[in-house]
C-alpha cells in the first residue's frame, strides 16, 4: 500500500529518501513527503499532494541539509487528499515526525482521548494518532522506543510505523504490526536504510532483514538491532538478496507494464529452472516441503489468492483437480478468512502473494494454521511475511514488478502452479510418465510461443482503436479458460478504466445477454479443446444480437474467422498451456487501450501494488 523509507547515515539524506520514494511510488501515489533531521536539532519538513516528482520540485526549491531522515508516498484510506494529510506527520512539539502504513481501528476513540489531553490535530488521518500517543508517552519520560513500543499496544489493527526525533536525529524506530506492510532492513556501510519494499534498499545494500509481527527495528549510522514489544533483544538474522535495483529500469520501453509483459518470454523460462528436467523430461519442486507419504494422504487443496493472484489460483485450481485427481478449489482471501472452512493436517493450502505482505491473504493463512492444514505460498519476495508463515514457499522468479497491474508475476504464477499440479500428479499416481514427458515438452516451448505473440503487438494496437471507443466490454471464457477472461476484464478495469465483465461464456444467457448490443464487444476466449464448439455456439448467440466479437482462437482455426468480427490467434498448445498464453493479448490490448486514452497504464487511479490493509 503506502511507500515508507527511512536513512541514517553519513550521507545526505533527501536525495536517498527521494529516490526511494520513487521506486516505491507504485505502492502509493497520490501524495509524498519526507523529513530530514539534523544536529541543530532541527526538522525540515516537505510534503505535498500529487506523485513524487512534484515533490522533488518542492525540495529542490529548499535548502535541505541532514544525514538522517524518513520519507512516505501515501495511498489515501482516512482523509482526503491534500498536503495536511501527507505524511510525515508530526506532534504538537513537531519534534516527532512519524511514516505509518497499515489502518488504525480504534482511531476515533483514541483521538477523543488525546484531544482531552490537550493535543492539537492538524489532518483527517488515523495516522496521525499515532505520533501524539508516542509524544504523550515521552512526556512521561519514556525514550523514543519504549514510547513507541507502549503507543503499540494501544493500537487495534496491523501496522506498519517509523518514527524520529529531533532530539536525537541519528536514531529511527521501525516497527511492525500484524500483517499490514512490511519493514525490511538494509545493513549498510554508510548508513542503515528502512523500507516498504526492498527495491528501496538494493542501491545502498544487499544483506538485509525483514521484521515479523510484533517486532522493532533501531537504526542509527552504524548499527541495526532488534527487539520484541517488551523489550527484549532479538537476534535477527539477516539475509543476502540477490535481487537487482537495475532490474527496475525501464530501458527502452515506454512504461513499465510494456517492458514486464514483454520479459515473460524469459520470466516462465526463470519459473522453471530447477524444477523441470527437460532432458529426462520430468518434474520435481525441490522446495515443496512435504514428503511423498503426506502428499499422497492429502484430500483437498485450496488456493487462496486476492485480485490477479485469485485468477491465477482460479487456474491453478483447474489444474489440480484435472491432472491430480484431487478435490481442488480457489479462494477469495477476503472471504476465506472469515468462513469457518474444514481444514484438516491432509488439506493443502496453497497461498498466492506476489509481494508475500497481502493483508487478507496472510490473514487467510493464519486461519489455515489454525485449522490445522499444510501451506505452502507461492510468492516472488523471498523472506516476505507470507514465505515465513507457511512451511515452505514456492518462488515465482519473475523478477522485480512495477507496474501496478501485475503480467508477468501471473504468468510465472501460473506456471509454478501447473508445475506443482505435475509434481503432486506424478508422486500421487494420477499422472504416469508419458503424460509428464508430453506437459514438459509443452513447457519448453512455452517461452518461445510467448515470444511470438509479443511479436503481433500491431494487432493488439489496431484492436485497442475500437475498443478505446467503447464504454462497455464482456469478456467470455469456458473451464480454465473462465478465469483468463476474468483476468482480461480486471486489466482493462485497472489501466483503461472502462467498464469491463468477465463471464463463465454458460452464464452468458442467465442474465447477461441482455446486455449484448453494438455498443458492448464482447472477447471471446475460445483457443482448441473440448469446449471450444461451446464457445463458437456462444459467438453465435452474441452476433445473432448484434454484438461485436473478438475471438482468441489457435492458429489454423477456420470456424471463428467466420463468425468474429477480429481474431487473435494463440499458438497450437493444451489447454493449460493456451491458458497462460491467453493472458499475454489481454495484457497488450488493456495497455495498448489505456495509451489511445492518454491514461498511464504504470499508474492507475486510486491503486496501489501491494495491498496491506483491509
Amino acid at each position: 500500500m503506502c511507500g515508507i523509507i527511512a536513512y541514517t547515515g553519513r550521507d545526505e539524506a533527501a536525495p536517498i529518501l527521494l529516490k526511494g520514494l520513487k521506486s516505491l511510488e507504485y505502492r502509493g501515489y497520490d501524495s509524498a513527503g519526507i523529513a530530514v533531521l539534523n544536529a541543530e536539532p532541527h526538522v525540515s519538513i516537505t510534503k505535498t499532494p500529487g506523485r513524487v516528482e512534484e515533490l522533488e520540485r518542492k525540495v529542490a526549491s529548499e535548502n535541505i541539509t541532514g544525514t538522517s531522515g524518513i520519507g512516505h508516498t501515501r495511498w489515501a484510506t482516512h482523509g482526503i487528499v491534500n498536503e495536511a494529510n501527507a505524511h510525515p506527520h508530526t506532534s504538537c512539539g513537531s519534534e516527532l515526525v512519524l511514516v505509518h502504513n497499515g489502518i488504525v481501528e480504534n482511531y476515533l476513540e483514541l483521538r477523543a482521548e488525546l484531544l482531552d489531553a490537550g493535543h492539537k490535530f492538524t489532518s483527517e488521518t488515523d495516522s496521525e494518532i499515532i505520533v501524539h500517543l508516542i509524544e504523550s508517552h515521552m512526556k512521561d519520560g519514556a525514550s523514543l522506543e519504549d514510547a513507541t513500543r507502549r503507543a503499540a499496544k494501544r493500537i487495534r489493527g496491523a501496522a506498519a510505523i517509523v518514527v524520529a526525533t529531533a532530539g536525537d536525529p541519528g536514531r529511527i524506530v521501525g516497527l511492525r504490526l500484524g500483517n499490514a506492510g512490511g519493514i525490511v532492513v538494509g545493513i549498510g556501510k554508510t548508513g542503515m536504510v528502512m523500507a516498504s519494499d526492498l527495491l528501496a534498499v538494493l542501491p545502498h545494500t544487499r544483506t538485509v532483514a525483514y521484521l515479523d509481527s510484533g517486532e522493532m527495528a533501531i537504526i542509527t549510522p552504524d548499527t541495526a538491532s532488534f527487539h520484541d514489544l517488551d523489550g527484549g533483544v532479538i537476534e535477527k538474522a539477516t539475509i543476502e538478496s540477490d535481487r537487482s535495483a537495475e532490474a527496475a529500469e525501464r530501458g527502452s520501453f515506454r512504461h513499465f507494464m510494456l517492458k514486464e509483459i514483454h520479459e515473460q518470454a524469459e520470466s516462465t523460462a526463470s519459473a522453471m529452472r530447477g524444477r523441470v528436467d527437460f532432458e529426462n523430461e520430468t518434474v520435481s519442486l525441490p522446495d515443496f516441503p512435504f514428503s511423498e507419504e503426506e502428499i499422497r494422504r492429502l484430500d483437498q487443496v485450496i488456493i487462496v489468492g486476492m485480485g490477479t493472484s485469485f485468477h491465477s489460483a482460479m487456474m491453478g485450481a483447474y489444474m489440480i483437480e484435472e491432472l491430480v485427481g484431487i478435490p481442488a478449489r480457489a479462494e477469495n482471501a477476503s472471504e476465506f478468512r472469515y468462513r469457518s472452512p474444514v481444514l484438516d493436517e491432509n488439506t493443502l493450502v496453497v497461498a498466492v502473494t506476489q509481494s508475500g505482505e497481502t493483508a487478507d491473504t496472510l490473514a487467510a493463512m493464519e486461519a489455515a494454521r489454525d485449522g490445522g492444514a499444510k501451506q505452502i505460498a507461492v510468492c516472488e519476495t523471498e523472506g516476505s511475511q507470507a514465505t515465513r508463515m507457511a512451511d515452505g514457499s514456492l518462488l515465482i522468479r519473475a523478477g522485480q514488478e512495477i507496474g501496478v497491474a501485475s503480467t508477468k508475476t501471473m504468468t510465472n504464477t501460473i506456471v509454478v502452479l501447473h508445475l506443482l499440479a505435475l509434481h503432486l500428479g506424478r508422486i500421487r499416481g494420477s499422472l504416469g510418465d508419458e503424460t509428464v514427458a508430453d506437459a514438459v515438452r509443452e513447457l519448453a516451448a512455452l517461452p518461445g510461443k510467448v515470444g511470438d505473440l509479443l511479436a503481433a503487438e500491431s494487432t493488439y494496437e489496431a484492436i485497442a482503436r475500437r475498443l478505446a471507443t467503447k464504454r462497455h466490454l464482456l469478456y467470455l471464457g469456458r473451464g480454465v479458460m473462465f478465469p483468463a477472461a476474468l483476468e482480461g476484464a480486471l486489466k482493462m478495469k485497472e489501466i483503461a478504466y472502462i467498464h469491463a465483465e468477465g463471464y463463465a461464456a454458460g452464464e452468458m444467457k442467465h442474465g447477461a445477454i441482455a446486455l449484448i448490443s453494438d455498443l458492448m464487444p464482447t472477447i471471446a476466449l475460445a483457443p482448441a479443446g473440448p469446449l471450444r464448439e461451446k464457445m463458437v455456439s456462444n459467438v453465435n448467440e452474441v452476433k445473432a444480437r448484434g454484438g461485436e466479437v473478438i475471438a482468441v482462437a489457435t492458429e489454423g482455426d477456420t470456424m471463428l474467422p467466420a463468425v468474429a468480427d477480429e481474431v487473435i490467434y494463440l499458438p497450437p498448445a493444451s489447454v493449460q498451456m493456451s491458458a497462460i498464453l491467453s493472458l499475454v493479448p489481454m495484457q497488450l490490448l488493456a495497455y495498448y487501450t489505456a495509451l489511445q486514452l492518454e491514461l498511464d497504464p504504470d499508474k492507475p487511479r486510486n491503486l496501489a501494488k501491494t495491498v496491506t490493509v483491509e
